[in-house]
């Protein structure tokens, strides 16, 4: 997929850029494609002098007082001079210059990108003392990995600063690196995270990608780095152009809660499975996910069932208009979620405490790689969930009607279904013997 159909990045923004593992050329893929007509990149530490053949041009700027921003034009490099020590190095601006370079910027609607830090062309690294030059002003930060890393000895050939890393991570010098390495290079204080701001938002880029020869623990350590990064991105560039294999973005949860059991003989949110609620297990397998925000709505039973679930870290919804059906809910999760922008909602149903985290997370990979407008589990022909449905769907969910609740879009939005071997996930429960069974 192309960067330029996730939305990620504006006219208006302001990003550092930091990591290791082809970062430079991504920062220039990126700017090619998304701003070739004004981009400016710039640097905050020695960039090679090499690196200026990846801009259209380059502007040498010993004084500010000589920035003219209408000689930007396609995606310009500015930089101050020639390091001092090194002609093959360039350098680029102070803080107080480059804010002011900013602000120029930004009244012109022309992206910034910066380079805040160095890696010596190494796949992976940690930070040094003086590392990352993070710009206080900037509201993006990308944070770039290169995956040729892992399986690779944490030697000076392969990492950038492998002492600090084998210190940080209690591991031995030389010692085989692994994606639980990886992860936690990413999410330490002093390493991915450095010097990033709460106020930024943080985009990952799992760089290199066409070095995967399979991708299930490249996508469980996506899932896992989404509890840390805004955006996550697999990704790779050939030839100056940037392919994104798969993006981990921001997806909701609802939760529906709002039936009276009637069936079942009474609140079957309250029901027991385990030793919980049924409610309980639902809430408690959603928060071993990585989504944006939890949501359950609530109806018949609503203030037992809210007194149960309010030690929970959960929005809470009253559907007060619950007995004409199931439309109704799903219909006030859509429209939270309007209000509160997300890439995709998962739904589920109270009636299957049984479902498992592995289930969302699986539904969570399918969307990052193939972005399908509705993604629905399915059993011996029959449609289960939990079910996704994309943005693009959402004003759509406002108008269904009934007890068929999202299903009524599958004949406009053709599902990409996901086939139940085990009978077991795909129970729902609607009567006591049901759970008996269960």
């Amino acid at each position: 997929m192309r960067i330029s159909s996730l939305n990620l990045f504006s006219a208006t923004d302001q990003v550092a850029w930091v990591g290791a593992g082809g970062k430079t050329s991504l920062i220039f893929a990126v700017a090619h494609e998304l701003f070739s007509n004004k981009c400016v990149v710039t640097t905050t530490v020695k960039m090679a002098r090499s690196e200026i053949e990846f801009a259209d041009q380059s502007i040498q700027l010993e004084d500010l007082s000589q920035f003219d921003v209408e000689r930007i034009n396609d995606v310009t490099l500015i930089y101050r001079g020639s390091a001092e020590t090194d002609g093959s190095k360039i350098i680029g601006f102070q803080s107080a210059e480059l804010k002011a370079i900013s602000h120029i910027l930004h009244h012109h609607q022309i992206p910034l990108f910066i380079e805040a830090d160095g890696s010596k062309r190494k796949p992976c690294k940690f930070p040094g003392d003086h590392e990352p030059n993070i710009p206080s002003f900037v509201n993006k930060v990308c944070v770039v990995v290169g995956l040729t890393a892992i399986g690779k000895p944490l030697t000076e050939e392969y990492f950038h600063r492998p002492e600090e890393i084998a210190g940080a991570l209690n591991i031995s010098f030389g010692e085989i690196i692994t994606t639980d390495h990886i992860f936690e290079i990413l999410t330490h204080s002093e390493g991915g995270l450095k010097n990033i701001s709460d106020q930024a938002e943080k985009i990952l880029f799992l760089h290199q990608a066409d070095c995967l020869l399979e991708n299930n623990a490249i996508n469980d350590l996506a899932l896992r780095l989404k509890g840390f990064y805004d955006q996550v991105l697999l990704s790779e560039t050939k030839n100056g152009s940037l392919n994104i294999h798969a993006h981990w973005g921001n997806i909701g949860c609802v939760i529906l809660a709002a039936g009276s059991g009637s069936r079942f003989g009474g609140a079957k949110q309250l029901a027991i499975f385990k030793k919980k609620t049924f409610i309980e297990n639902v809430i408690e397998t959603t928060q071993k996910v990585n989504f944006e925000n939890r949501v359950v709505i609530l109806g018949s039973h609503f203030e037992e069932v809210r007194t149960v679930i309010k030690k929970y870290k959960i929005i809470i919804l009253d559907n007060v208009n619950w007995e004409n059906g199931q439309a109704s809910s799903v219909k006030l999760g859509a429209s939270y979620f309007l209000q509160n922008p997300v890439e995709a909602i998962i739904f589920l149903l109270v009636d299957q405490p049984q479902i498992t985290s592995n289930m969302m997370n699986n539904v969570l990979n399918l969307f990052a790689y193939q972005k399908p407008n509705i993604i629905v589990h399915s059993y011996k022909g029959q449609n289960r969930h939990p079910i996704l449905f994309s943005k693009d769907t959402f004003h759509e969910l406002l108008n269904i009607q009934g007890d068929k609740g999202g299903r009524q879009l599958f004949d406009k939005f053709s599902p990409l279904q996901v086939n139940l071997e085990d009978e077991y996930l795909a129970l729902d429960i609607d009567t006591i013997e049901d759970l008996n069974n269960l």
